[in-house]
C-alpha cells in the first residue's frame, strides 16, 4: 500500500489539519448540491472513493477498518492479527487480537448485504415536502422513543444527509445515505460514531452539516457560492424540523444540538488586518443561529471548538506548514496569527455562550475542546493503525488522515469519544462493548 507523506515540523505535525484552514484548498470538500449532471456525477464518484467503497469483497479489511454490518458490501475478513468484532448491528470493525470463544449456539457470521449496487445518481437536494419512507425496522425503539441529535457544521461533520430522503431509522440512524454516509474521513465521522457506537440508546441523526461551510457567507465567503453556510443550514432546520413534524417529533428533553464550525472561518480570516473584529462578528452570527434554535424549542447544545493547530517546541511556536511554500511566503508571523485566531475563536465560543445562557433560561450546554482528540492519535500513531502521524490515505484507516487536510476515521472516533465524555448519560456512553470500557474516554473537556 502506498502512503503519502508530508513534511514534519519537530517530531509531530499538524499539516493535514492546517491545510484545511485555507480556502484555496477547499475545492475537495464534496459539496452535495450541483447545478449539472456532469458535476454531480464527478462529485458522487469522489464521494464513493472517500467512503471506501472501492474495496472489493475479496480484499481484507485493515486493522480498525469496517468489516461488516447492515448493508455492508465490503470485505468481511480482517488483516492478519485482527478479527472482526461487532460494535453493533450496523457496524463491525477489525480490532487487534484473537476473536473470543463463542457459544456453539450463537451465530458467528458477519452480516453483509450481497445485493446492494453502487450507483452514481444525480439527485439534488430540494425543498419538496415529499419524503421517502424509512426502511422497515427490525429492532424496536425504547418505550420512550428515540433521541434526536441535530448537527450543523462543515466537512469535518458532513454525512451527506438529505432532509427530503429516507428518514433516520433503527437500521440506519443517519437516515441517508447508507452508513457511513458521504464523509470526508473515509468512513464514519464523529456524527456517525455518536449515533452508532457511543449512543446510550436509540438516537437519530439529523445532520445538516455541509462541506466547506462558513458561518455567514456575507462575512467570510466559502470556496463556492453553492456551499450552505451555518445560516443556510439553520434556515433548512427552520423549514423542515422546527415545526416538530410527525416524522421527527423531537422535544426539548429528547433533543441535543451539536455544532462544529470554525475551521473555514478561521482559515479564511486569520491573516486579515481586521481579523479580531471580523471573528467577533462571525461569532455574533453563530449565536444568532443558536437563538433561532432556542426559539424553536432546543435547550441542549454541545459546541465543538476549532482544534489548536500550533504547538510549542523548544520555546518556539511550530506549525507543520511552516516549510510549505504557502507558509514560507507568509513567514513566522503568519504562524502566530493563526494561533491567535484559533484561540480568539474558541474564547469567543465560551464568552458568547455565557451571555447566551444569561439571556435564555433552561439551557444545558457543553463546550468540547477537540485538540486533545487530535493530539492523542498524532502523539501515538501506531496505536491507531498508522505508520506515522503525517501520512494520508483515502481508505481513512491505514493513516491518521483521509487526505492532506481531513482527519481519518480514528481521529474522528476520538473526537466522538470527547463529545461522549463531555455530554455523558443519558445521551452517550464510553462503553463500546461489554468487555471494552473507556473510563471518561481518556479525554478532558469543558462543561458549561
Amino acid at each position: 500500500m502506498i502512503h503519502f507523506h508530508l513534511v514534519k515540523c519537530a517530531s509531530q505535525a499538524f499539516l493535514p489539519l492546517l491545510l484545511s484552514m485555507f480556502g484555496s484548498l477547499l475545492v475537495g470538500l464534496f459539496p452535495l448540491e450541483s447545478q449539472s449532471t456532469t458535476t454531480m456525477a464527478r462529485i458522487t464518484a469522489s464521494v464513493l472513493v472517500a467512503a471506501g467503497l472501492a474495496l472489493t469483497a475479496n480484499a481484507q479489511a485493515p486493522v480498525w477498518g469496517q468489516c461488516g454490518g447492515t448493508g455492508w458490501t465490503g470485505s468481511t475478513s480482517c488483516a492478519s492479527g485482527a478479527y472482526c468484532s461487532s460494535q453493533n448491528a450496523w457496524y463491525y470493525q477489525c480490532v487487534p487480537g484473537t476473536a473470543p470463544a463463542v457459544s456453539s449456539t450463537k451465530a458467528t457470521s458477519v452480516p453483509a448485504s450481497t445485493t446492494r449496487a453502487v450507483t452514481t445518481t444525480t439527485s439534488v437536494r430540494t425543498t419538496s415536502s415529499s419524503r421517502a419512507p424509512a426502511t422497515t425496522a427490525t429492532s424496536v425503539p425504547s418505550p420512550s422513543g428515540p433521541k434526536y441529535f441535530i448537527t450543523f457544521g462543515d466537512s469535518y461533520s458532513q454525512t451527506g444527509f438529505n432532509i427530503n430522503s429516507t428518514e433516520p431509522n433503527p437500521q440506519n440512524p443517519l437516515g441517508n445515505p447508507d452508513l457511513p454516509g458521504w464523509t470526508a474521513s473515509g468512513g464514519l465521522d464523529w456524527v456517525g460514531f455518536m449515533v452508532t457506537q457511543f449512543n446510550a440508546s436509540l438516537t437519530y441523526s439529523y445532520n445538516l452539516a455541509y462541506g466547506g461551510a462558513t458561518t455567514d457567507a456575507s462575512l467570510i465567503a466559502p470556496y463556492a457560492t453553492t456551499v450552505l453556510s451555518f445560516i443556510d443550514q439553520v434556515a433548512e432546520f427552520s423549514r423542515s424540523l422546527a415545526s416538530k413534524p410527525s416524522w421527527a417529533p423531537w422535544t426539548a428533553d429528547n433533543t441535543l444540538v451539536g455544532v462544529w464550525m470554525g475551521v473555514n472561518d478561521v482559515g479564511n480570516a486569520f491573516w486579515l488586518s481586521n481579523r479580531e473584529t471580523l471573528l467577533v462578528q462571525v461569532l455574533g452570527r453563530y449565536f444568532d443561529q443558536l437563538q433561532i434554535l432556542y426559539d424553536a424549542g432546543v435547550r441542549k447544545f454541545v459546541l465543538l471548538g476549532v482544534p489548536q493547530t500550533t504547538y510549542q517546541t523548544d520555546n518556539l511556536i511550530c506549525t507543520a506548514t511552516q516549510k510549505t511554500p504557502l507558509m514560507l511566503a507568509n513567514g513566522a508571523d503568519s504562524n502566530a496569527q493563526l494561533a491567535a485566531a484559533i484561540k480568539q475563536y474558541n474564547d469567543l465560543i465560551t464568552s458568547n455562550l455565557a451571555a447566551f445562557k444569561a439571556k435564555n433560561s433552561g439551557i444545558t450546554s457543553w463546550v468540547v475542546d477537540t485538540t486533545p482528540a487530535f493530539d492523542k492519535a498524532i502523539n501515538n500513531p501506531t496505536a491507531y493503525g498508522a505508520p506515522d502521524a503525517t501520512c494520508y490515505n483515502a481508505d481513512g484507516v491505514s493513516c491518521l488522515w483521509f487526505n492532506d487536510y481531513h482527519p481519518g476515521v480514528q481521529i474522528q472516533k476520538l473526537v466522538a469519544q470527547a463529545v461522549a465524555a463531555a455530554v455523558g448519560s443519558p445521551w452517550f456512553t464510553c462503553e463500546l462493548s461489554p468487555s471494552t470500557v473507556l473510563p471518561a474516554c481518556g479525554l478532558t473537556n469543558d462543561v458549561a
